[in-house]
């Protein structure tokens, strides 16, 4: 009688590890697929918006897609490019950094002033 208890136990604990492994397997594609749905919509409104954008500024879009291609390319390495680089941080970089300093502050300011 002993025996038989101890071999339906195991018996009883593999399906109910297959169950709960089945459960799991269910989660895991439903998550998947939500995660797959989730990739889809932001896939097709970066196309909107890029489609958008290029079809606005096509000439922009031309500079960018050659600047990468130059970066890509090895061109930083060159002296023209490392010419590049130091021409467009002195030209951009106080700028840019101004800009950025001030967004700073007003953020800084919006969260000191208490909001009624």
């Amino acid at each position: 009688m002993l025996e038989t208890a101890q071999t339906t136990k195991p018996k009883e604990t593999a399906q109910s590890t297959a169950s709960h492994a089945s459960q799991e397997h269910l989660g895991i594609t439903e998550s998947a697929d939500l995660a797959l749905q989730s990739v889809g919509n932001l896939y097709s409104a970066l196309d909107t918006a890029v489609s958008k954008h290029v079809r606005e500024n096509p000439y922009v879009t031309l500079a960018a897609a050659a600047g990468v291609g130059f970066i890509l390319g090895g061109g930083m390495r060159s002296p023209f490019g490392q010419l590049l680089v130091r021409v467009g941080v002195r030209a951009f970089g106080p700028p840019l950094v101004t800009a950025a300093l001030h967004s700073v502050a007003e953020r800084a300011q919006a969260l000191a002033q208490p909001q009624t």
